[in-house]
């Protein structure tokens, strides 16, 4: 008899585990890649989810597959070990490097059609000797604009200023116009303290042609000499007469100071211009613009970016093609700025803030950004000691108010925090449960089949009982799915954890949410962000332990730690200003390369070395500087951080902001426009209107609508904060609800509200005939404007307010002040109403905007303006340090022996004198012996250079 023997490996009898499961379909998965072709992978791969980058290099692969330009072997090399394991990564490797050598293939072929097709007036000067051509050529230009009809027309718009002629009341003048010149600079990179030239280029636009100046190239090539090619135009490039375009003059400016050069007359800059033009430019870079209005323009010239030529810094490329390329640019930059420059004198008066403000503050911001403050290093590290100590007391603080190391409040807290990994763990057991009852069900299955079968006897039996009993222990052992059985996922309070201060302060503490209030983005509930934090540090009194922490964090983490290590190249502690929607400016922290990458001093012996230390080191690797304007001034220990921000030795600070500008701005313009005199009058009599409304308005004692009286009877309403509230909710068009709601916390009744709120349109009838006449242009135009026509415009607006009034028609709801807003809302559908209400708020924030940027934009061209004012009075003739704007003020910091009560007296006469409205302006100027360290006049020891004796003190506890 013929005995046959079969192997079963896989016996129906034995318990396959998942992993068992999982090992087998792993194999066959193998076995199946192993015969897999590269064509087949690729349609595998590209049916993954993939992101646009991904999508862009799998598809390079497949094409390059398909046309031949790759085989097989291409995924045999670098990483891809074998075809037949081919991943998703290896296809985008290939795909990667691909692209790359496609980017070079396109980056050769622009370069060598850029040589080929060099334009005639085209210069690219590598020798000495031929720099006296270009700068006759330079002269010739100038001469010839001379006679030019556009450029004396707008020679006369340059001069033609208020600056200018108050400028020339006091002696000084800004000589008459008589050039424009178009300029640009080749880099080693973008740190605007460090980095160096290595060419230059002009536009002669009269002449029509274009000079390029190289001499910083690394490409061994003969280039001119360093200290030549920048003498050649030392002299004119200090002239302020000759006007020097730039797009983004900000950096252009940095780089020649760097240079050693010292520019005046850099007073266009095409990119600012343009934000002027359009705010909402989707970019403002040189190329797009040329790219997006060359046809309006008028210009026919290839719209090659950098990148699309060069991979780094210029200076590593051939100086011809470079050479072209910036001669390319500044020929667009003239074509962008007379343009621009027909467009703002045609457009809406667009050139009044142009000539009359703009023109000068590059200059002005490039100076405050490089002059920077000192900083008391040994101050500031004892406040470290001091604060890092007081930080840990006021965390023990904490954990002792609110027992947040307490096993109960740690296992509450993790419930609510960890309430999603709870759920998924609460899943996680369910189905481990349903699993486990189906092995039991199947397991009973099988041990009856056996038992049917008279199988009891076989192992198969024991090995499906023991099995069972397996089972059904694990399922008796698993917790039951609820979350008081999850395991525990927090372990510690952390103060810097959201989650944390969001349990604490909303669920352990239940103080109410009112983030839709505070933040700007109304779509949020339950914020820990900073701005909500502070608002409640200032209302909730049972945040006050927390408060401290925080505040501490904040000083050391931001400040107090951060600013030694964030100090510049010349040992200071800079800033970079930028201009908000408004116009006001905005102060931020920067990056740049590490200080000691250059020499201090630059010669043509090591200037190349230089530059090649500079184009190697990495942009933006080091973080500098700070937000000086968020440095903290209303509490103790954040005026003792600043008070270690001092003047450089020999001089002392001097600084001054104007006071109440916008609702002096608000009283010129109901004057002015809307013949209603009484705030302006009070002004001029030298109230204060917001005491003098207030009793007028809510009917009570003059005396108790002081700020003061409100310190010292907290039982009555803050009257005076009241008005300033009722003035914005008239000037933001609130209905009394709105206002209501907002002035209901201070403790004033509703009778007494609604009664102020009705008599201010009778007290102030020309304030909201100011406010309807802003939000009536808005909707005719869709933009408002400052005084000094400084547009800000809406594009959406005039859509959705004709969408509003469509939808308002149909509710029979009498404008957005409408008293029964709410009710009469509800007979429209449910999509309509919802829509409705998103109008009402999109609206609200665009008339919001109009109103404010109509006064806090003026009140910054005004501070703009004094600004210019004391730069050319202050930092140009007297040699002052301009060291700080800020909100409303600004800062210097004069040589002590300057600072005198006449040269206070100028300061004031600096800020009150420049701009004239119908109502006086009026500052507060104080010298500073440190930053926050105030004094007046009447307390400083002009002879002594320091505070008079009996104010020596007056800063004592501030002491450090």
């Amino acid at each position: 008899m013929d005995v046959k023997l079969t192997l079963n490996v896989r016996s129906p009898n034995v318990d396959e585990s998942e992993d068992t499961r999982q090992r087998i379909k792993d194999a066959a998965g193998r076995k199946a890649a192993a015969n897999e072709s590269v064509a087949d992978a690729l349609v595998r791969i590209g049916a993954m989810s993939l992101t646009d980058k991904e999508r862009t290099q799998y598809t390079e692969v497949t094409e390059a597959y398909r046309n031949g330009r790759i085989g097989n072997d291409s995924f045999r090399s670098g990483s891809v070990v074998s075809v037949a394991k081919l991943t998703k990564a290896d296809v985008l490797s290939v795909g990667t490097r691909l692209l790359a050598e496609k980017s070079e293939s396109m980056r050769e072929s622009r370069i060598a059609e850029t040589l080929r097709t060099k334009p005639d007036n085209f210069y690219v000067i590598t020798d000495d000797n031929d720099l006296p051509r270009m700068i006759q050529r330079l002269r010739e230009e100038v001469s010839r604009q001379q006679t030019d009809a556009w450029f004396r027309k707008i020679f006369g718009l340059f001069d033609n200023t208020l600056i200018r002629r108050k400028l020339l009341e006091r002696g000084i003048s800004i000589p008459p116009v008589m050039s424009l010149t178009v300029w640009d600079t080749e880099t080693s990179g973008l740190d605007k303290m460090l980095d160096l030239s290595g060419g230059y280029s002009v536009w002669l636009p009269i002449l029509n042609e274009g000079y390029y100046v190289a001499y910083g190239h690394l490409t061994g090539e003969r280039q001119c000499t360093r200290s030549n090619a920048l003498g050649a135009i030392e002299r004119f490039m200090t002239l302020p007469e000759h006007i020097k375009s730039f797009h983004n003059a900000n950096y252009d400016l940095s780089i020649m100071l760097n240079d050693g050069l010292k520019p005046q007359g850099i007073r266009y800059d095409s990119q600012d211009v343009q934000r002027l033009l359009n705010e909402h430019e989707e970019s403002v870079g040189l190329k797009p613009l040329i790219a997006k209005y060359k046809t309006l323009i008028g210009i026919d010239v290839d719209d090659f970016t950098f990148e699309d030529l060069f991979k780094g810094s210029p200076m590593v490329y051939g100086i011809e093609v470079v050479g072209i390329y910036a001669i390319k640019d500044v020929l667009k930059g003239w074509a962008l700025t007379r343009w621009q420059i027909d467009n703002m004198v045609s457009t809406d008066n667009l050139h009044v803030p142009f000539f009359e403000i703009r023109q000068y503050l590059t200059e002005i911001n490039v100076n405050i950004e490089r002059t920077g403050f000192v900083i008391d290093l040994d101050a500031l590290a004892r406040l470290g000691v001091e604060f890092r100590s007081k930080l840990v007391e006021s965390q023990a603080n904490v954990i002792k108010a609110y027992g947040v190391d307490e096993a109960d409040f740690l296992r509450r807290m993790d419930r609510v925090v960890s309430a999603t990994k709870i759920e998924h763990w609460c899943e996680s057991q369910r189905k481990k449960a349903e699993r486990l009852r189906t092995q039991i069900a199947g397991k009973h299955a099988k041990i009856a089949e056996l038992a049917a079968a008279g199988k009891t006897h076989l192992k198969s039996y024991s090995s499906e009982t023991e099995a069972l009993k397996r089972y059904e222990t694990d399922l008796a052992a698993l917790p039951e799915p609820i979350a008081d059985n999850a395991p525990a996922y927090v372990e510690a309070f952390e103060f810097t954890n959201d989650n944390h201060l969001r349990y604490l302060i909303y669920d352990y503490l239940g103080v109410k949410d009112r983030t839709k209030e505070i933040a700007k983005d109304k779509s949020r509930t339950r914020a820990v962000s900073k701005d909500v934090l502070e608002r409640y540090y200032e209302a909730e009194e049972s945040l006050q332990p927390l408060a401290a922490v925080s505040m501490y964090e904040k000083l050391l983490g931001t400040y107090v730690d951060k600013i030694p290590l964030a100090l510049d190249v010349d040992g200071r502690l800079h800033t970079e200003l930028d201009t908000v929607s408004t116009g006001r400016y905005s102060s931020k922290g920067y990056k740049g390369k590490p200080n000691d990458t250059r020499p201090a001093v630059i010669t043509d012996e090591n200037y190349l070395a230089a530059m090649r230390a500079l184009i190697d080191a990495p942009e933006k690797s080091v973080s500098k500087g700070t937000n000086v304007q968020n440095i903290p001034s209303r509490t103790k220990e954040g005026k003792r951080v600043r008070m270690t921000f001092t003047p450089p030795p020999g001089r002392i600070f001097l600084g001054s902001d104007l006071s109440s500008i916008e609702p002096r701005l608000q009283a010129h313009i109901m004057a002015v426009e809307f013949d209603d005199d009484i705030f302006a009058e009070m002004f001029r009599m030298g109230l204060d209107p917001y005491i003098e409304f207030a009793a007028i308005l809510f009917d009570v004692p003059k005396e108790h609508c002081t700020d003061d009286y409100a310190k010292e009877h907290p039982e009555f309403p803050p009257y005076r904060k009241l008005m300033k509230q009722l003035f914005l909710a008239e000037g933001y068009g609130q209905a009394f609800g709105q206002f209501y709601k907002a002035v209901q916390p201070f403790g004033i009744s509703e009778a007494q509200a609604l009664n102020a709120y009705r008599k201010f349109d009778e007290i102030l009838p020309g304030f909201k005939r100011m406010v309807e006449t802003a939000f009536e242009h808005l909707r005719e135009h869709g933009w408002t404007a400052t005084l000094w026509h400084q547009k800000r415009r809406f594009p959406a607006y005039r859509e959705n307010w004709r969408r509003l009034s469509v939808l308002m028609r149909k509710a029979r709801i009498n404008g957005k002040d409408d008293a029964e807003l709410s009710k009469k809302s509800r007979r429209l559908s449910r999509d309509e109403c919802s829509e409705f209400w998103q109008l009402i708020r999109e609206t609200g924030r665009d008339e919001r905007a109009c109103f404010n940027h109509r006064i806090q934009g003026s009140g910054a061209n005004v501070l703009q303006m004094c600004m210019i004012m004391s730069y050319y009075i202050l930092v140009l003739e007297r040699g002052w340090e301009f060291t700080l704007t800020l909100h409303d003020e600004q800062k210097h910091a004069a040589p002590a022996d300057e600072l005198t009560e006449e040269a206070v007296k100028l300061y004031s006469e600096i800020m009150t004198d420049t701009v004239t409205l119908a109502c006086p302006l009026k500052c507060d100027s104080v010298i500073e012996d440190r930053w926050m360290s105030e004094f007046s006049v009447d307390e400083w020891d002009f002879v002594a250079r320091r505070p008079k004796p009996e104010f020596a003190d007056k800063y004592a506890k501030y002491a450090i």
